[in-house]
């Protein structure tokens, strides 16, 4: 993230401060160090138990190096599963196979990971414990389909989905149903092997059973809650077949529901986050304070349609750089995952926090002293190259100097190519964590 932050820096040192706050806040390692301990100081994972291990998300690597330092010769092996991985992996993980995912919609890379999961849990039932670390992004990353579901047809489910404005607990939810390694689907092949999870949150509320589709924990949905939310969003029908024939074989009681609340199978496993959007939103908050700024939170978290909440955020950031007393320093932080709802036209390059950043351009122009970010903690905001963005009184000013026009760029999902020609894109690349998304508003 040094690149990005230091392009934050660009517009504002106090801001990249934060951000900095934010991300080490998020830091992979220490959070499963600190989980670790905390179940040995419990009695779990002692010397001479043997230990299998999955981690599976955007921090994997980070998460299972950690493990691998802490717990040593008792991890017996086991599977990593990340989207970019670092040339050196195989040397920071030896005693690990290393396999890459396709993020954010499954491809055969996916397929393949799902089912080296599987395989690796059913053949080593002699274990003491399975440890999943699971961070953001494995919904994606490792997936086995569910019976008659080919892995097109999965592609062409999650892609509508990703596209129609649903929040992320409605996407999981039909994931949960539409997978065998989601919704508790893990559990249930690791069964009777106890399953201890450590899980990078990067879900609004933290609910376990939607972090990463929830592959270890019991299920809280239902096949009847997954076709509620296509019909909301009127995918039903322009569902694949294969989809539509399972969830109705679902709702008839046809073929098994995920496992629920009470099920044996999690009668000896255990589950704690160890880093979360909260945590980082309270770091931030704290290095904002330690700047000398009043800093409040912004509540309630961010959700709905990004450019509807970075137009809300920019009208009140402008209205307080209007109102702010000399010397005075004011901040902001907020959370939460927005959605994108694309046309049919063809769109540009963005994510939604870029999308939230160009929303809010119009609405800021001329603020004094004003500075709106917003950020994927992942390094990674849709289909583009950036984080996320920045956005100041002066960049409408700036970007009419170049021929550049905000509403244009925006309605064609276009944020990305905007703020890029006026160096205010935060490309950084992969931070190595995921706790979501983060907005900070600033008055200097």
């Amino acid at each position: 993230m040094r690149n990005g932050i230091a392009r934050v820096k660009k517009h504002s040192p106090a801001a990249a401060c934060i951000l900095d706050a934010v991300l080490r806040a998020a830091d992979p390692a220490f959070a499963v160090r600190n989980g670790l301990h905390s179940l040995q100081a419990d009695g779990v994972f002692t010397k001479g138990q043997t230990i299998g291990l999955v981690a599976m998300g955007k921090a994997s690597v980070a998460m299972a190096r950690s493990a691998c330092e802490e717990l040593g010769a008792q991890i017996q092996g086991g599977i990593v599963i990340g989207k970019m991985m670092p040339e050196d992996v195989n040397r920071q993980l030896p005693v690990l196979t290393v396999l890459s995912g396709a993020h954010p919609t499954p491809d055969e890379s996916s397929l393949a990971a799902g089912k080296a999961v599987i395989e690796f849990l059913e053949s080593n039932k002699n274990l003491d414990y399975f440890l999943f670390l699971i961070s953001g992004g494995a919904s994606s990353l490792v997936t086995n389909p569910s019976a008659g579901i080919s892995l097109e047809d999965l592609k062409r489910a999650t892609s509508m989905l990703l596209g129609c404005g649903a929040s992320i607990d409605e996407i999981n939810t039909v994931r949960k149903h539409i997978d065998n390694i989601k919704g508790g689907g893990l559990a249930r092949m690791a069964a009777p092997v106890p399953c201890i999870s450590l899980v990078l949150s990067d879900v609004p509320g933290d609910r376990l059973d939607m972090i990463a589709s929830g592959p270890t924990v019991p299920d809280l949905t239902t096949f009847r809650d997954s076709v509620d939310v296509l019909k909301k969003y009127a995918l039903f029908d322009a569902m694949p077949v294969s989809v539509k024939e399972h969830l109705m074989d679902g709702i008839m009681g046809w073929i098994p529901e995920t496992p629920k609340p009470g099920d044996d199978i999690f009668k000896n496993n255990r589950v704690m986050i160890v880093g979360s959007l909260e945590k980082s939103i309270l770091a931030a908050v704290q290095e904002a304070e330690h700047l000398g700024y009043q800093c409040e939170r912004i509540q309630p978290l961010l959700q709905g349609e990004a450019a509807d909440q970075g137009k809300r955020l920019g009208r009140f950031l402008a209205e307080q750089a209007a109102s702010v007393m000399p010397g005075e320093r004011r901040c902001w932080v907020g959370g939460g995952e927005t959605t994108v709802t694309l046309g049919d036209a063809p769109t540009g390059k963005g994510g939604r926090n870029q999308e939230l950043a160009l929303a809010a351009v119009e609405v800021l122009d001329g603020a004094r002293n004003a500075v709106l970010i917003a950020f994927a903690t992942d390094g990674d905001d849709g289909l583009s190259p950036a984080a996320g963005a920045i956005v100041t009184g002066n960049t409408m000013y700036a970007a009419g100097k170049l021929g550049l026009n905000a509403a244009e760029y925006l309605a064609r999902h276009d944020s990305y190519s905007y703020f890029a020609a006026l160096d205010a894109a935060i490309v950084s690349g992969p931070t190595g964590t995921n706790v979501n998304d983060l907005v900070i508003l600033l008055v200097n």
